[in-house]
């Protein structure tokens, strides 16, 4: 609770009354010695022109403010990462003494020591611990950013002892701004709704922020369970700057509700923490720590809470993946004013009062790790050994992985373990292993035996056994599995393992076979094949796509080609074969895709490409409802996949303006997890009447129910597992859940009735367009909700269905995994001309599900291409 002692502060800053510079220092910095800053260094309220805490400060404003410490002290030095989405830079401000700015290369090349085994131990006291703060990775939890120039001021302006030494022993990393675009998304609508005086009623406009609201970035990402996956250029420049310096301790600030107070870590005991890791970093480095955060706090009289909740799980967040690379990360959670002052269960809560609480626990993050210097350099050293002796005792030696069919996302995945200073080598032969084929050069081979051990096991592994049944994030993370690749595990590495690999590969778009004068073939299982589907027909080129495999070329040397081949005849077109060809060379290149060219349509076996077989593919013209009541998230990830994977323009529709969208112009409309009751009866009578006219209505989770429920589509749903739940013995590895205070019951029944978010394993038609480009009837699928659908009553239109035995890796309760068992997870339902594709899941998660992202890819591209027969006899007599 706020103490009267500094409530006129707070709301003179609140209200935006003009204070004095010393009376602004004194309120975030109140133990600081009077006169002991470098009136050099102008303040932030100085240089902005108001006081911190009064207004919420744009990005460019922040980006200025580090610029001009950079400029006026050599203990500052500004460096931009990166660009984002919007063109904002990414900056990071290291601060450090004079001397060690000008040796910051020799510092980082001294510290390998600490993560390179192979190196002999360093003379710790000559090393500098460093620590990074981190702000802002939620752009609408703004106290952090603001509290990232206070910080960054005291640093470069202190003049005391204490400062001094800290300089002297650490280097410092302030990332003032983790997600620029979703902090100016969110500083402009608190800016844009403050009022004079201010009104803390928590439904006033100001505090509740419109939809998608400033959490995520341009595209709606958590870039917060962006740390693994790396899918955001945000988290790519990031992850190169963690690898230059391996933080010992890393913050990430946040802001929780209104209600709460401050949250530290350690988090929740042993349920939430993953065992790979060393029990050093919870039960040592954690509770150092911890003892510099509560002493800061109780110094100000500020109230806050540790041990109850939030994962150190997954190496997904900016404050665990550092634990996985012999650091200590850690966050901070303030209950947060979501405005300049809002009334909350703990009183009225303040902008500024949320700020210097996260000023404070920065400064005490620095005193700890200066304090502790040794035992967190020790420690990262220590980690990097125990990794090796870890993966020696692990049965799996090497992962071999890779898709010869499919270069780019082999490519691709080879890229994110390189940008996680992952060890892989090449293949050293063509080998099949497990039933599966890997050829040289197109595939790779990962051992175990390195250092980067814990986040290989983490990338590659299945994980089911867990502490606990409520978790807070994700229990299933695993890339390889999300890739869809081929992958084995081999228990001797030596076998198959050749040269290392220092870089991808760079790949490179080709006709083979130059010019034709007939048509040109593209293999629909390359990654980049939809983006060059959508560039032809963008370039006016009429594409067709094969419904049949067939082979292509002349007995001695010939190619074998797949279901969903593209086919693009040469004489059929508009435009001269030359320029058809100039167009089809400048898309492989620009798309990494490689065509054949073929004189004949007469095919060495299979179909010819003048059979009824070859459809022409209509060009998508797709349209998304967007929000108030929709999944943000999964908005953004379909936006994702059509504007940065396929190049195609995606109509984003207020739901609130569907009633007068001219639905005709679309052949594609994609419905998202969400609530669509604002829909009236004739918005919806509207929408079943363009499916029946053949428009493709693609639905993702929730939304399923809902168009099942309104009769848009004639599928059924199965009766969900926790429909009545009353289950309270909820197991986790088989045994009873430990019994559960009162308080909580109700909290951790809903989290065991959850699918917080596991793999499974599937089987899917790979002849249906909607599974198209795939060369397994295996398909890894990730879950995170409660939609259960039947299997449809015609046996070809179930695309998709669970295995009976599902559960790959992750966390679910036994009643969950029994509905899910032989469940549908997607399904083609033909209404009228038109057709429903009902997913269970959320194909494109996070960006990363790539093996699923196919799915939805060929639902907006070739839904309109699917044609459902009735039974065997439909089937004999179209092939025929």
């Amino acid at each position: 609770m706020l103490k009267s002692s500094f409530a006129i502060a707070l709301l003179s800053l609140g209200l935006g009354f003009t204070a004095p510079a010393v009376a602004q220092t004194s309120y975030y910095f109140p133990t600081a010695q009077a006169g002991s800053f470098d009136a050099k260094v102008p303040t932030p309220e100085q240089f902005l022109g108001y006081p911190i805490g009064s207004h919420y400060t744009r990005t460019d404003q922040i980006v200025a403010y580090l610029r001009e410490l950079d400029r006026v002290s050599d203990r500052v030095s500004l460096r931009v990462l990166g660009t984002t989405f919007e063109e904002r830079p990414q900056v990071v401000a290291t601060i450090t003494t004079p001397e060690n700015q000008q040796n910051l290369a020799k510092l980082q090349q001294a510290r390998r020591a600490l993560v390179d085994p192979k190196l002999a131990a360093p003379d710790y006291r000559k090393l500098p611990v460093v620590v990074s703060l981190n702000f802002g990775v939620h752009g609408n939890e703004s106290s952090s950013s603001e509290a990232a120039l206070l910080l960054a001021y005291y640093l470069t302006a202190s003049t005391s002892p204490e400062t001094l030494q800290w300089l002297e022993q650490s280097v410092i990393t302030i990332d003032p701004l983790e997600n620029p675009d979703g902090r100016d998304r969110a500083s402009h609508w608190f800016d844009q709704n403050k009022s004079w005086p201010n009104v803390t009623d928590p439904l006033d406009r100001e505090h509740t922020e419109a939809w998608p609201g400033g959490r995520t970035n341009h595209f709606y990402t958590d870039l917060n369970r962006d740390w693994l996956p790396l899918t955001q250029p945000e988290s790519r420049a990031r992850m190169a700057f963690f690898h230059e310096w391996y933080p010992n301790v890393m913050i990430d600030f946040h802001e929780m509700g209104t209600n709460g107070t401050y949250y530290f870590e350690p988090s929740k005991p042993l349920s939430t923490e993953n065992d790979l890791i060393p029990r050093a970093t919870y039960e040592v480095l954690n509770v150092h720590m911890a003892k510099y955060f509560a002493k800061a706090l109780d110094n100000l009289g500020s109230l806050y809470w540790t041990k109850e909740q939030f994962d150190n799980l997954s190496p997904i967040y900016g404050s665990t993946y550092p634990d996985f690379q012999g650091g200590v990360g850690i966050t901070f959670e303030v209950g947060s004013s979501r405005g300049l002052a809002q009334e909350g269960t703990n009183g009225v809560v303040t902008f500024p009062f949320t700020i210097r609480n996260h000023v404070a626990t920065g400064l005490a993050t620095v005193r700890g790790a200066v304090e502790e210097k040794e035992l967190y350099l020790r420690h990262q050293r220590d980690f990097f050994t125990s990794a090796l002796t870890d993966a020696r005792k692990f049965p799996t030696k090497a992962y071999v992985f890779g898709n010869a069919q499919d270069e780019t996302l082999t490519n691709k995945f080879l890229e994110l373990l390189l940008q996680h200073k992952i060890q892989v080598h090449e293949l050293s032969q063509n080998v099949t292993l497990d039933k599966q084929r890997f050829e040289k050069v197109k595939a790779y081979v990962v051992p175990t035996n390195q250092p980067q051990y814990r986040i290989v096991n983490s990338l590659f592994e299945e994980l089911t056994t867990f502490h606990d049944s409520v978790f807070y994030d994700v229990t299933g993370w695993s890339q390889a599995h999300a890739y869809g690749l081929a992958v084995s595990k081999q228990k001797n590495a030596s076998l198959v393992q050749g040269a290392a690999v220092q870089a991808p590969k760079t790949l490179t778009g080709t006709v083979r076979g130059g010019q034709s004068s007939y048509a040109y073939l593209l293999p629909w299982s390359d990654y980049n094949a939809p983006r060059a589907l959508t560039a032809l027909q963008r370039a006016g080129l009429v594409t067709k796509v094969s419904f049949k495999p067939f082979s292509a070329g002349t007995a001695e040397s010939h190619t074998d080609f797949g279901y969903g081949t593209l086919v693009i005849p040469v004489a059929t077109q508009q435009l001269p074969a030359d320029s058809v060809f100039q167009i089809v060379s400048r898309v492989s290149r620009q798309n990494q895709v490689a065509f054949t060219s073929v004189g004949t349509g007469f095919s060495l076996s299979g179909i010819d490409l003048g059979s009824n077989n070859v459809r022409t593919v209509p060009e998508t013209k797709a349209a998304i409802l967007v929000g108030q009541g929709t999944n943000a998230s999964e908005v953004g990830e379909a936006w994702f996949v059509a504007s940065q994977q396929l190049g195609l323009p995606l109509s984003r529709i207020e739901v609130g303006n569907f009633g007068r969208a001219p639905l005709g112009r679309y052949t594609s409309i994609v419905l998202v997890g969400g609530n669509y009751a604002t829909l009236d009866k004739a918005a919806v009578d509207k929408l079943r009447r363009w499916v029946q006219e053949g428009g493709t209505l693609i639905t993702l989770k929730n939304a399923s129910e809902w168009a099942i429920k309104q009769g848009i589509v004639k599928e059924k749903l199965l009766t969900s597992a926790n429909a009545g739940w009353a289950d309270t013995t909820a197991t986790a590895n088989g045994k009873p859940a430990a019994p559960r205070r009162a308080d909580f019951v109700q909290q951790e029944q809903e989290g065991t009735r959850a699918i917080a978010g596991s793999i499974y394993m599937a089987d899917i038609d790979i002849t249906n367009p909607i599974g198209f480009g795939l060369t397994s009837r295996r398909l890894y699928v990730f879950r995170n909700g409660t939609t259960f659908l039947k299997p449809s009553r015609n046996p070809y239109a179930t695309v998709v269905q669970y295995n009976a035995k599902p559960l790959v890796s992750g966390y679910v309760s036994q009643a969950n995994l029994r509905q899910i068992g032989n469940s549908a997870a997607v399904v083609v339902s033909k209404t009228g001309a038109g057709r429903v594709v009902l997913f269970a899941d959320d194909p494109n998660f996070r960006h990363y599900w790539h093996g699923t992202s196919r799915l939805f890819i060929n639902a907006l591209l070739l839904g309109s291409l699917v044609n459902l027969p009735e039974g065997p006899a439909a089937i004999s007599a179209e092939e025929e």
